[in-house]
């Protein structure tokens, strides 16, 4: 036996008893957490009568610990907090976490604010304060200022309102809301202070006045409002000055009078300072004119909606600032609304204040509908057609006080004001009265009024004919409208098809050049027999070695999947739901649901989204022009009317034929749109969303409870922006499910579903997080991901043929996220696109191979059509990691490695045949191919247990059976998949290719429907 066979052989027992190491260690670890999960479930009885009162041999550090953790969990009374703490070593905890406030690791520094805040002792709190005013990342510092409001001592106020100071927005944002919890204490120091000129204080005295309104806090909102353009001509006299040499990429270039450096701030971007490329600067905050702007107008709301007698002035009402105007405008529905209807009508005729009045009269008649004739009055006083429609959009809120009145003495003032509505084209409450109505005498008038706008307007024709049932179209004279809309035909991209050819054709070739160069000498003197038999040997070791690449890759992503599991894991452990559920504290959601042919699984799917743990959030689901019943489920189910519904159209996309509502229900809406495809839907969701972030989730799937509030409370974890942020996604055939909840998770029965449960675990556990760790995530699953709206309308949306780029790709989700990356870096900002490995998402994944294999497809189609559309990225430093390494990497490895991979298999079996798979090249495969795999596979396992323990013992053995066979096949046919999907990406454009579902298990569903039914 050689060396090399003996190196190889050590190597093969070394990873053998890796994978043996692991599968003992994740069986063992299972057995102790299910014995701490019994601790944690009745936290009290645990820790009070089994170590916490000293009667248990743990030692008294532990029970210091334990008793910490449980303050977050249950609340004791005073006696009962005594007991225990006279019980235990707290002196130790408190040395222990004043110790790790000064630790270079920001988890253990987050982690000592968190328990000193619980301790509340004079030493933890003096601690904190000092802390606070020296460090410098802002995500720690957030977690100290939290502390210390849970601490509440009015001592604590100066350093928490120094802590603002040149601090970004994100921070101040929250932190300006946990100050204001200290009530009259934090009034008299605010009056103290007023008199300071920094944006940053004047800030917080504006958000304060938001929670606790006083005569000081209106006098101050007054003042700041009066005295706006002084203060904007000052500022822009210093920031606009032009004095000292100035950056061609800045828009401001000045030095700071306070640290005598040079300040910049980005073109394009007014939230935040970055450090320039040409100066080295500090980020220091800017009292710009914009920001001093934006600030006059949150005062003008908050005195608006507090005090809105104060912007009944004509300095206001007639302020030269338009926002100012219709702040003040919008005021009047606030107070006194019969003496203010008569001055709202006068704004209603002014071009920049008519908008700001319409709302303002709609909101009197929201609250009290007696001035509904007030309102009929004015529209039937009023000469202006322009004026009268908008009393008509007023009016058609209340379109069903207007029906009734048709059979009284009133009738032809009601047939005038439904007339002039219909006409303005606000025709959905009409319909959906039509559709219910059953008064014979009321359907006849309605129906005379139909029949005359309809002669007078083609769409009215076709909104009637649509969604009219059939009896009362056929009676309004309507004909059914055939659906016209063409058919969506993807284009061919010849340039495209013409670079995967080249790149074909190279990946071909490139081993045999690379064999006639090496063995040059031979070429015209060895039979051909024998060449090929040489180039088969050095192939073999072509494709081991590449496979030890691969693996030696995946093992690094692990590492850094690990730890920042285990980083993870801590934070959460510490996010107790008073923190989360603080105002401001996490951004405000909006679910979009892109439906498409889910009739089956929608209602578990939007009941498991209307019972989410979140302090902020809506839910919207878009069916995608389905063909089964989806929408008509949807409406059913949940009692849905039809509205008129206002949105503005950042984002293009195909028509949106209705918006449906319960006004009992106001998180759900539900939109029926022209079939456009799954990124067409989302664009139109996040149209119509009103949140700050928005949440894309397949409708065929569901969350758990607290999977929002995990992925979205990592934006509270980092320092800079989350321009988005992926969760986690597992199979769900074999869960049972009611009524949009998982009631007993299981494996798979189906082999094929139980070897995709094993690799979602390995791919998102081993890789997704593991990038996320080094910020260059360019994956996030189109199943459950988090984006903020704002920077997605900024780069377009997603990419649609009806949208900025008027391109289409299988890949959005993918698409998405490498376009923010690519702005962000672009634009020179601070950013982190993170992903968590503990907010689950289930979904219904492929029990046959015809349909896996579509999906594979589709995947590897979309994976081609992005990289190849952002190739500009490739080796760009401009893109930093994301550039050098993550687009790289897909390119070779996950773009191109399959046609590497086919090759490799054939030369295999070649060497088989000829006899010439010699014992080193046989280790070499096994190694780089099984054992690495198996061990990436198990390990992953591990990572997927560190936080939630969702399988039974009998299936996680199943899992570990399964993670050794998915080596031995089912891996291999999936890159014969994914070569598939680079052929056909040569030959037809894919679409969205939608799976037909199964459905979940459940008897709700059924149970409900016949409910209705009787």
């Amino acid at each position: 036996m050689n060396a090399s066979i003996k190196v190889w052989l050590t190597i093969a027992a070394v990873l053998i008893c890796l994978d043996i190491f692991v599968v003992f260690r994740l069986l063992l670890k299972r057995i102790a957490n299910k014995i701490r999960k019994e601790l944690l479930e009745n936290p009290k009885s645990s820790l009070v009568e089994s170590g916490v009162s000293g009667k248990s041999r743990r030692s008294p550090k532990y029970a210091a610990l334990k008793y910490l953790q449980m303050k977050q969990l249950v609340f004791l009374d005073f006696a009962k907090k005594s007991s225990i703490e006279k019980s235990i070593d707290l002196d130790w905890a408190e040395k222990k976490f004043l110790k790790g406030l000064k630790s270079a690791h920001k988890t253990k520094r987050i982690e000592s604010a968190v328990y000193l805040g619980l301790l509340g002792t004079e030493k933890a709190r003096e601690n904190l304060e000092k802390s606070i005013l020296v460090e410098k990342n802002a995500a720690v510092t957030l977690y100290i200022a939290n502390a210390l409001s849970d601490i509440g001592s009015p001592a604590s106020i100066p350093a928490l309102v120094s802590s603002l100071i040149n601090s970004n927005h994100f921070y101040r944002n929250k932190v300006n809301l946990l100050i204001s919890n200290f009530g009259e204490d934090l009034n008299v120091y605010l009056q103290q202070i007023q008199g300071d000129m920094r944006i940053e204080i004047k800030e917080l005295i504006v958000d304060c006045s938001s929670v606790h309104f006083s005569e000081f806090t209106k006098n101050f909102l007054v003042k700041l409002i009066d005295t706006r353009e002084n203060e904007i001509e000052r500022l822009n006299s210093f920031f606009g000055s032009g004095k000292g040499d100035s950056c061609a990429n800045c828009l401001y270039s000045s030095v700071s009078p306070d640290t005598n450096r040079r300040i910049c701030r980005f073109k394009g971007d007014v939230n935040a300072t970055y450090r320039c490329h040409k100066y080295k600067i500090l980020p220091v905050s800017i009292n710009s004119a914009v920001n001093y702007t934006r600030l006059v107008y949150k005062a003008c709301n908050v005195l608006s909606y507090f005090q809105p007698q104060e912007l009944d002035n004509s300095k206001y009402l007639d302020n030269d600032d338009a926002e100012i105007r219709n702040i003040a405008v919008k005021s009047l529905a606030n107070y006194n609304s019969v003496n203010n209807l008569d001055r709202l009508f006068t704004f209603l005729g002014k071009p920049d204040t008519s908008e700001s009045a319409e709302k303002a009269i709609s909101m009197i008649i929201e609250k009290n509908s007696k001035y509904i004739n007030t309102i009929s009055k004015a529209f039937q006083e009023e000469s202006n057609t322009e004026i009268r429609q908008k009393y008509a959009r007023i009016l058609s809120r209340r379109i069903e006080y207007f029906i009734m009145k048709l059979s009284s003495r009133d009738r032809k003032d009601a047939i005038e004001i439904i007339t002039v509505i219909l006409r303005s084209g606000r025709c959905s409450e009409v319909v959906d009265f039509l559709n219910k109505n059953k008064d014979l005498d009321i359907e006849n008038e309605l129906i005379a009024i139909i029949k005359q706008v309809v002669a007078q307007s083609s769409d009215l024709e076709k909104e009637f004919s649509n969604y009219l049932n059939e009896r009362i179209s056929t009676k309004c004279g309507l004909s059914p409208q055939v659906n016209t809309m063409p058919k969506m035909i993807a284009t061919k991209d010849k340039k495209l098809i013409a670079n995967l050819y080249v790149l074909l054709a190279v990946i071909i070739l490139i081993f045999p050049v690379i064999y006639c160069i090496r063995h040059q000498n031979i070429l015209f003197i060895v039979p051909f027999i024998e060449q090929l038999k040489t180039y088969v040997i050095d192939f073999n070791y072509y494709i081991a070695f590449y496979s030890m690449s691969i693996s030696i890759i995946y093992l690094v992503l692990l590492f850094l999947s690990y730890m920042s599991a285990k980083k993870q894991a801590r934070l959460w452990e510490i996010k107790n739901m008073s923190l989360l559920f603080k105002t401001k504290m996490l951004p405000s959601v909006s679910i979009i649901a892109p439906a498409y042919n889910e009739a089956k699984t929608i209602i578990e799917s939007a009941n498991s989204l209307l019972n989410l743990k979140y302090p902020d959030y809506e839910l919207i689901i878009v069916n995608d022009g389905s063909k089964d019943s989806t929408i008509d489920v949807l409406i059913k189910y949940f009692d849905l009317t039809r509205v008129d519904y206002g949105f503005r159209s950042d984002l293009h996309t195909k028509q949106v034929r209705g918006i449906y509502v319960n006004r009992s229900m106001p998180k759900l809406i539900v939109v029926d749109k022209a079939n456009g495809g799954k990124a067409d839907s989302i664009n139109a969701g996040i149209n119509i969303s009103h949140k700050e972030y928005f949440c894309c989730i397949d409708a065929d799937s569901l969350l758990e409870d607290d999977a929002l509030l995990k992925i979205a409370s990592l934006s509270l974890d980092e320092a800079v922006e989350t321009p988005a942020l992926g969760g986690n996604i597992i199979p769900i055939n074999g869960c049972s499910v009611e009524q949009g909840q998982i009631k007993n998770i299981k494996i798979p029965e189906n082999w094929i579903a139980k070897i995709q449960t094993m690799e979602y675990i390995r791919a998102f556990m081993s890789g997704r997080l593991g990038w996320a760790s080094i910020n260059s995530l360019l994956i996030i699953s189109g199943a459950f991901g988090l984006f903020r709206k704002e920077r997605v309308i900024d780069v377009g949306g997603y990419l649609t043929s009806s949208g900025k780029y008027e391109k289409d790709t299988v890949g959005e989700d993918m698409e998405l996220v490498v376009r923010i990356s690519r702005s962000m870096r672009e634009h020179s900002q601070k950013y982190k696109i993170g992903y968590a490995f503990n907010a689950n998402c289930w979904t219904e994944v492929p029990e046959d191979l015809k349909t896996l294999q579509k999906q594979r497809y589709r995947w590897q189609r979309g994976l081609i059509d992005i990289v190849t559309f952002h190739r500009k990225m490739l080796f760009n430093p401009r893109y930093g990691r994301t550039g050098m390494i993550a687009m790289p990497y897909y390119y070779i490895f996950e773009m191109m490695g399959p046609l590497v991979e086919i090759q490799g298999y054939l030369m295999v079996v070649l060497a088989a045949v000829f006899g010439l798979l010699y014992k080193e090249l046989a280790l070499i495969l096994f190694v780089s191919t099984i054992l690495m795999g198996v061990l990436i596979s198990v390990s992953s396992l591990v990572i997927e247990e560190m936080d939630s323990k969702r399988f039974e013992a009998k299936d996680l053995i199943t899992l570990i059976i399964y993670s050794v066979l998915e080596n031995l096949g089912p891996r291999q046919l999936f890159s014969f998949w994914r070569v598939g999907g680079y052929f056909s990406m040569l030959k037809t454009p894919g679409g969205w290719d939608k799976a037909e579902r199964k459905g979940f298990s459940s008897s709700n569903v059924s149970d409900k429907e016949k409910m209705n039914e009787k």
